[in-house]
């Protein structure tokens, strides 16, 4: 509510009073999520239809490379194969594997493509969710056909190929970020420098916007502050020339037995971990690469998770569950100043709510400001024999309510741009009578 108060009211007192550089800005679905691509100071050259058309071609391009749920696609053929030999591949494709690997031998095996049938074994992936938690015995034996030194990958030709026949891969974990960095660089290359480019979440950022400012991504507030408000971010992070991937189990669940197993499983043990970060967000150059190592982040923890961090150069910030039910922030790197601002999750939530306090002060103060101007304006257009004021009755006065009727009583406008046609009507049948009169 008061989100559309605000929208309603600030751009009545300010409208006119700013020009924003103009930006173009297309938004659609891909990857089973969506898509939003928002270019500052487009040009004339560009249209938002040519805009769209040069986005979805190169995401066409990943998806019919790496779509499980495309059973023509690059990834599902080469999990449906048992050949041990080379299996040709389109070059984005060998770009992620090539990826994959170098993060699944940096987080010694944290992060592993080759998960997804303890995924589906546990419920999380396209199989049903178990009545049961899976035994020790299914777990090892799923746990033999997991491992991401079984794969191997060459650039020419693009190719790869699986040392068992029963591997299978599931980029999802790394694959939109690497569509966020092909979507940037084709933009890139088209002579569009700065931009935003967002898929499911994770987000890269080009140069600067035209009047000089950084882009601002938020970073989503996990459990507490979450329940309170999911549309306020924990935090806002500028970005220029830079990436933000976040990963997170807050979403993906379940509970049995009074054990609650998230969605973050473990490929060296087989097992959702225990006590994972409600969420890690990481910032790198590469969306791909921040991507993948959310991940990473999400089974290393904390501890370790922060030694890799700093081993890599990147920032991170991750979201910690205490025991009384509040989140600590511990961070990394840019990200690292986040963090010691923060303080636990509960702490936050109460400096949201006293803010939102101090927020609604604002706004009845500019919708009094508001009113009396719009209140001054139909007096004076009254006082002038109906001639009509630009802007004394416009904006919320002439907002319907609830039964289709204008707010504005009074109008000062001509009678015959009235919205309220009741009203009009009857300020017509008026000026009808007064004209026979003065005729007579």
């Amino acid at each position: 509510m008061m989100r559309t108060i605000l929208a309603v009211i600030l751009p009545a007192v300010l409208a006119g009073s700013v020009c924003a550089e103009p930006r173009l800005r297309v938004t659609g679905q891909t990857m089973g999520t969506y898509y939003a691509v928002t270019i500052d100071s487009p040009g004339n050259e560009l249209t938002e239809d040519g805009l769209r058309v040069l986005v979805e071609t190169r995401l066409k391009q990943i998806n019919e490379q790496m779509s499980t749920w495309d059973d023509a696609s690059d990834i599902s053929r080469f999990n449906r194969s048992a050949s041990v030999e080379w299996q040709p591949v389109g070059s984005d494709f060998v770009n992620v594997v090539q990826e994959a690997l170098r993060i699944f031998r940096l987080s010694d095996g944290a992060f592993d493509p080759t998960v997804a049938p303890l995924i589906d074994l546990w419920g999380f992936g396209k199989a049903p969710r178990p009545v049961s938690v899976p035994t020790r015995l299914q777990v090892s034996e799923v746990l033999k056909r997991v491992g991401m030194q079984d794969v191997e990958v060459r650039t020419d030709p693009p190719a790869v190929r699986k040392r068992r026949p029963d591997v299978q891969l599931n980029l999802s974990a790394i694959a939109k970020g690497y569509a966020v960095d092909a979507v940037a660089d084709v933009l890139a290359q088209a002579g569009h420098d700065s931009f935003m480019v967002d898929i499911g979440g994770e987000t890269r950022a080009g140069a600067a916007k035209s009047d000089g400012t950084p882009w601002k991504v938020g970073i989503e507030a996990a459990d507490a502050s979450a329940a309170l408000d999911r549309s306020r971010p924990l935090r806002i992070v500028r970005l220029t020339e830079m990436a933000l991937a976040t990963s997170g189990d807050y979403r993906n669940f379940f509970q049995a037995d009074g054990i609650t197993y998230s969605h973050t499983i473990d490929p060296v043990t087989g097992y959702p971990v225990k006590n994972p970060p409600a969420s890690v967000s990481v910032l790198a150059p590469s969306c791909m690469t921040a991507d993948g190592l959310a991940t990473a982040l999400m089974v290393l923890g904390p501890e370790r998770g922060l030694e890799l961090a700093r081993r890599e150069g990147v920032s991170v910030l991750f979201q910690l569950r205490q025991a009384d039910g509040t989140i600590e922030l511990v961070g990394s790197g840019r990200l690292a100043g986040e963090a010691k601002t923060a303080g636990p999750i509960d702490r936050q939530v109460s400096e949201t709510v006293r803010g939102r306090s101090s927020e609604w002060w604002v706004v009845f103060t500019a919708a009094g400001v508001v009113f009396l101007l719009a209140v001054t304006g139909m007096a004076v257009g009254v006082m002038l024999n109906r001639r009509a004021i630009t802007g004394s009755c416009g904006g919320l006065a002439a907002l319907p309510g609830s039964d289709g009727r204008s707010a504005c009583e009074l109008c000062s406008v001509p009678r015959e741009d009235c919205v309220n046609e009741q009203l009009r009507k009857k300020m017509q049948a008026a000026a009808a009578g007064e004209t026979s009169e003065d005729d007579s």
